[in-house]
């Protein structure tokens, strides 16, 4: 086990067999390598229910001996109560089906702040936005020229994820694409926001480029449910989650794509969305002049 060739290790003591055919209790120790937490557990949910199983195997044949039960009577006295397990909306429980949603806000996220912050930082090296600081175009003329060719582009984007979840991964889509595009909209305002918000603070390309890819990759990975779910992460981190916007956006989309829910129940995820969206404007507005910093 120390050189990982076998997670798992099942130790079954001497008179296995003969004490178990006595009555007695017998103890069996399993060992489980702990070096991947998410490896351990599923092996460990593996040896849980093989040991159930044939506890229960053991009992039945137990009460079948002795009672001169049959194999049926001799269950529903262990099995009093029977659970059914249904899976909602996830039915095959396929990992594709939700994770590949969650990667269509993953990409947005990444890619739309990063196009946006290296355009606009990328005037400011060749010098190009001293055109803007002479000219009469005002403030919000200039953030909306800037940010439109990249929600444009980003739009086009969310298209093509949308076909490739469905085409290509066979992830089904149950609800609106109005709504799901109009979410996007304003989800894609959010993240386009964001990268100005850092092009109006750097001044250069590779500063705009490890910033944003800090401050979009890792409160996306962390604290969006892209891996794990919000619920389970602790206090402070479920504070940080509901302040990005991923995480409401991840909602609308998995909501669209496996529950096929809309407006009526991710009202507020799409409100929160608007609110951080006005946020970003109203706050790239205030930092951007048209005098340029000396």
């Amino acid at each position: 086990m120390t050189e990982t060739k076998i997670r798992a290790a099942i130790i079954i003591p001497e008179r296995f067999e003969e004490q178990l055919a006595a009555g007695e209790p017998v103890t069996v120790q399993t060992l489980l390598d702990g070096t991947f937490p998410l490896h351990t557990d599923i092996a460990k949910g593996y040896v849980i229910a093989i040991n159930q199983a044939f506890t229960e195997e053991r009992l039945i044949d137990h009460l079948r001996r002795s009672r001169g039960l049959t194999q049926e009577q001799a269950s529903r006295l262990v099995h009093p109560v029977t659970v059914e397990v249904r899976y909602l909306y996830n039915e095959e429980v396929r990992n594709t089906w939700s994770m590949v949603p969650a990667l269509v806000m993953f990409t947005l996220m990444l890619a739309s702040p990063l196009l946006t912050a290296l355009g606009v930082v990328r005037e400011k090296e060749t010098g190009s936005i001293y055109n803007i600081y002479s000219s009469t175009v005002s403030r919000a003329e200039f953030l909306t020229g800037k940010l439109l060719p990249y929600i444009v582009i980003s739009m086009v984007n969310v298209c093509v994820l949308w076909l490739m979840a469905v085409g290509l991964f066979h992830v089904p889509f149950k609800g609106s694409f109005l709504f799901f595009f109009s979410a996007s909209a304003v989800f894609l305002l959010c993240t386009t926001g964001i990268g100005l918000l850092i092009s109006l603070l750097v001044q250069t390309q590779m500063a705009a480029l490890i910033i944003t890819m800090v401050v979009a990759m890792i409160p996306t990975i962390l604290f969006s449910g892209l891996l794990v779910p919000v619920a389970s992460l602790t206090r402070g981190a479920r504070v940080q989650a509901h302040i990005y916007p991923a995480m409401y956006y991840t909602n609308i989309v998995r909501g669209s794509f496996l529950k096929g829910v809309g407006a009526d129940v991710l009202w507020t995820d799409l409100e929160e969305l608007m609110t951080f969206a006005a946020a970003m404007g109203a706050l790239t507005y205030r930092l951007f002049t048209k005098r340029p910093k000396t």
